[in-house]
């Protein structure tokens, strides 16, 4: 095996996130920090869909590398994803001036990440778990925006992000590579130049799904403790007095419930078990829901914020939607995972549902009922969820021990996130 390539063996180890990894994610924190500052302007509408754009952006520059890393291994090249950190950390650096500046900048380094993450892998090889890592589709658009001026850019931007989304469920690795390789073999079949010679064969290679979680468990753990960071700042930066200590609580409150609902009962702790070794979770649907579950986390946490910075004053309806949409995409992103793992319209009835329709409705009264209104409505639905699904789980059963009755795990609803529990 050459020094660079990659590894294809996708079977379970007890590796962990390395040193170089754990700084890597050192630009997500700032990366996500200066994400949600674009909601403190408002929010409007447009600061809501400029917030959308840059945060796909981002997520998937870094998922790019990250996976480069998951699947590379000890082989991973150290100075290359120092590198794509420091154009991490431009792009983080350039949100706080778009859309007045820096938005050029922006889209030069993601073109720039982009381009780096797709030569790392080497002729012949296939990422099979996420073939966008690969492909430049998405990115051309990006480049044709360099020479374009706003709004038009920010449109380009949504297009090359709608084909990433598009290749990434519109096509599956293994029929990308299986029309590759049709297509090598059918060149070296019909020129004489390589007609006596056996055509190449491409090289799948596969994610580590132990690491994949834990790296993906990481992020959201980033994000969350930049809501906590947003909270804790918001707090700080007002004077105390029961209000605000009472919506201080509240917002932790709702970070502790998403922590537990996507951490524990989500397709995360799975993948770090190595309970889905072969891959039965497709994996570009496990990395579009961390993108989307991700965002409407961090969402949240810049709604929660907000409406602790006006604890006294006038909570506008982008502060309201901000909070109370984020926490009905996410519940949303719950109920689709739900679907796509088939655990069945009974379990999203059960919360997924209710849950975000409640959370709209609650959106829509927010600058009626004031902050404190607004984030303890929100602590109601997200403990409304929390208590059905570890209900749901078998939580509430009673004894400890071993021997305490189980069960049947065919009627075990998974979170939405992942797939059901039967094995």
């Amino acid at each position: 095996m050459a020094p660079d390539t990659p590894s294809a063996d996708a079977r379970p180890t007890d590796r962990h996130a390395t040193w170089m990894e754990l700084f890597f994610d050192l630009v997500a924190v700032a990366g996500i920090g200066q994400l949600t500052h674009l909601l403190h302007r408002g929010p409007s509408l447009a600061d809501f869909g400029l917030y959308l754009l840059l945060y796909l952006a981002f997520w998937t520059a870094w998922a790019c590398m990250m996976l480069y890393g998951n699947i590379a291994r000890d082989q991973t090249r150290i100075p290359l994803m120092l590198a794509t950190m420091l154009g991490l950390g431009l792009m983080a650096g350039a949100v706080a001036g778009i859309p007045d500046r820096h938005a050029t900048t922006f889209a030069a380094v993601y073109v720039l990440v982009r381009a780096v993450a797709a030569q790392v892998w080497g002729r012949g090889t296939l990422v099979v778990d996420w073939p966008i890592a690969q492909l430049s589709i998405g990115v051309l658009p990006w480049i044709v925006s360099l020479w374009v001026p706003e709004p038009w850019k920010y449109w380009l931007w949504a297009l090359g992000l709608a084909l990433d989304l598009w290749l990434m469920f519109g096509m599956t690795g293994e029929r990308m590579m299986a029309g590759a390789q049709d297509a090598i073999d059918r060149r070296f079949r019909t020129s004489r130049r390589f007609k006596d010679i056996e055509p190449p064969k491409i090289r799948a290679v596969h994610a580590d799904s132990p690491h994949l979680g834990e790296r993906l468990g990481l992020y959201v753990i980033i994000v969350l403790g930049e809501g906590v960071i947003a909270v804790i700042g918001a707090v700080g930066g007002v004077p105390w007095n029961a209000r605000v200590l009472a919506l201080g609580f509240g917002a932790f409150v709702v970070l502790a419930v998403l922590w537990a609902l996507t951490l524990m009962y989500g397709f995360i702790p799975r993948l770090m078990a190595g309970e889905d070794p072969e891959g039965s979770i497709p994996r570009q649907y496990v990395m579009a829901m961390h993108c989307w579950i991700t965002g409407a986390i961090a969402t949240i946490a810049a709604g929660l914020g907000l409406a602790v910075e006006h604890a006294k004053g006038h909570v506008s309806t982008g502060i309201g939607w901000s909070l109370c949409g984020g926490a009905a995409a996410y519940f949303v992103i719950t109920g689709l995972g739900g679907m796509r793992s088939g655990a069945g319209w009974r379990w999203i009835l059960t919360w997924p549902l209710p849950c975000a329709v409640l959370a709209v409705l609650l959106g829509a009264f927010g600058p009626h009922i004031g902050a404190l209104g607004l984030v303890y409505g929100v602590v109601a639905i997200f403990l409304v969820a929390l208590l059905f699904q570890t209900y749901a789980s078998g939580k509430w059963r009673t004894g400890s021990g071993p021997d305490r009755p189980r069960r049947k795990p065919w009627r075990r609803p998974d979170h939405g996130l992942g797939i059901d529990e039967v094995l």
